[in-house]
């Protein structure tokens, strides 16, 4: 048994950049029946979501998750288990219920020659960084290093798809066994070789059928990526697209729609070659810690009008694509530099973000109509996003029931801002675009849904996750108010079952 210790220092770039931008056991803290104060109110990473739980527990053992699990009167329902609250959708907990803080639960329990065992509360970066002592490494790099193992394995959360080596994009695909504290507070223990259906179940759970403890993912050798920035008019990158996939290249997009501009971060493993660069991730990384949403902010702030606004952002994305180009990438990087280590909470300066995948057969006329939304969006209210979208090509994966490439290979649109006036009714109106054309929403990642739009995405899938889960959790011991609205499309029509 080995515990995980987080890496506190950063390097010395990191530290100068942000300078420039300026439990010993099992803990339970009841709060208030009635109204909580508003100093009680949790928020999600960014501060966009509060909830107010009735009871938030900080397990230690599973032993801790048996026990609040069994004991519904001292613990109400939902029981709903959390870690860092990096989702923008209000999925995490709910008000009333029992919030099972999950990041006391950190130890990493074996490494392998081929996989890696570790609490559910133990952050993506930490186990990252631990493997990366020992010549391995997940398969997928994911952006936020803050997530849990156990969000990763039952929530959506990727990265492009290195389709020439590791080849699936979601992190889930990869998680190879689970130990799960079911809702009636029994432990079970399932493994992809003798329960693949249930696995397939769990992958994209969401929590409801079960409180994820420990957690088991695929690894392999610390393998070098090249990686190289490109940047495309929109009719370009239609046309690149083709032969960057041919070569087997993972594509990760950034979206300028009022320059129709697409950014492209290229990258593919080069096997048996030892990594030995950092590649300049860390400029990359800064950027979206802190100073990017930093220097947004203070444009907005620094410019008399809208109009200058504009024009002076216009000319700050076209410099950062330049330096970027230039600068991040290389021959023989090291892959879990690309995970970036977040700041507990961001502070004034934050992005917000969103996203819904949509079939690459039709992607492209997506994304061209997405551009003109955005821009006819801009001039009916004002509002544009001031961060570039994000978006990753990623292949068909049917490894997880409600996996949003389950039928085609997709590419994403994940728009994002410093928020403020105007964010929540843009990603409403970008929903119903989204599902206008036929995307694909996260349950965790997508906020303002309809139970109308989940259910047009996921179809059949949806009625069969609804089903199971009633199966599974037949007292609703986990189901938390924001997914018993959006199960609500998965139900039986009861006119037609008195009918």
């Amino acid at each position: 048994m080995k515990s995980l210790m987080p890496q506190l220092a950063m390097t010395p770039h990191v530290a100068a950049l942000l300078k420039l931008a300026g439990h010993a056991g099992f803990v339970a803290n009841r709060r208030p029946a009635e109204t909580p104060a508003p100093t009680d109110a949790i928020t999600n990473w960014e501060g966009g979501v509060t909830y107010s739980p009735a009871v938030v527990v900080h397990p230690r053992t599973i032993d801790d998750v048996v026990r609040v699990v069994m004991d519904a009167a001292s613990y109400p329902s939902p029981v709903r288990a959390v870690g860092k609250l990096h989702s923008p959708a209000p999925c995490s907990a709910d008000d009333g219920g029992t919030m099972l803080d999950m990041t006391g639960m950190t130890r990493i329990i074996e490494i392998g020659h081929d996989f890696v065992t570790a609490e559910a509360g133990a952050l993506y970066i930490d186990v990252a960084e631990e493997l990366a002592r020992r010549g391995k490494q997940f398969h997928i790099n994911t952006e936020i290093g803050n997530v849990t193992l156990g969000a990763v394995a039952c929530a959506a959360t990727k990265d492009s798809s290195l389709i020439g080596t590791s080849y699936w994009g979601q992190i889930s695909s990869f998680v190879s066994g689970m130990k799960v504290v079911r809702p009636d507070g029994t432990v079970a223990s399932y493994n992809e070789t003798e329960n693949g259906e249930e696995m397939r179940l769990l992958r994209s759970s969401y929590g409801l059928i079960g409180v994820i403890v420990e957690v088991t993912l695929r690894i392999k050798p610390l393998t070098a990526i090249w990686a190289r920035h490109r940047v495309f008019t929109l009719e370009q990158f239609r046309a690149a697209v083709p032969s960057l996939v041919a070569e087997g290249k993972a594509l990760m997009m950034y979206f300028y729609p009022f320059s129709g501009r697409v950014m492209v971060e290229e990258r593919r493993e080069v096997p048996g070659v030892k990594p030995t660069s950092s590649g300049r991730w860390w400029l990359r990384n800064a950027f979206w810690r802190r100073l990017g949403p930093m220097f947004t902010v203070l444009i907005a702030r620094g410019s008399p009008n809208r109009a200058i606004e504009y024009r002076v952002r216009a000319i700050y994305d076209f410099l950062i694509c330049r330096w970027t180009t230039f600068i991040v990438g290389g021959n023989a990087t090291k892959p879990h530099l690309q995970i970036i280590r977040h700041s507990e909470k961001p502070g004034p300066y934050k992005f917000v973000f969103s996203m819904w995948s949509f079939d690459e057969a039709h992607f492209f006329a997506t994304l061209e109509a997405y551009f003109r939304f955005c821009r006819e969006y801009a001039e009916r209210t004002g509002f544009r996003c001031d961060l570039p979208a994000v978006g990753y090509r990623m292949v068909a994966d049917k490894n997880a029931l409600l996996s949003f490439t389950h039928d085609a290979p997709a590419m994403s649109i994940d728009p994002a801002s410093t928020g403020g006036p105007g964010w929540d009714a843009f990603l409403k109106a970008f929903n119903e675009f989204s599902s206008a054309h036929d995307g694909h929403p996260l349950l965790n990642q997508t906020k303002h849904l309809t139970p109308e739009q989940v259910a047009k995405a996921y179809g059949d899938r949806w009625s069969e996750f609804a089903q199971a889960r009633r199966a599974r959790d037949p007292g609703d011991r986990l189901l938390s108010s924001y997914f018993k609205t959006l199960l609500q499309s998965a139900e039986p029509d009861q006119t037609m079952l008195l009918a």
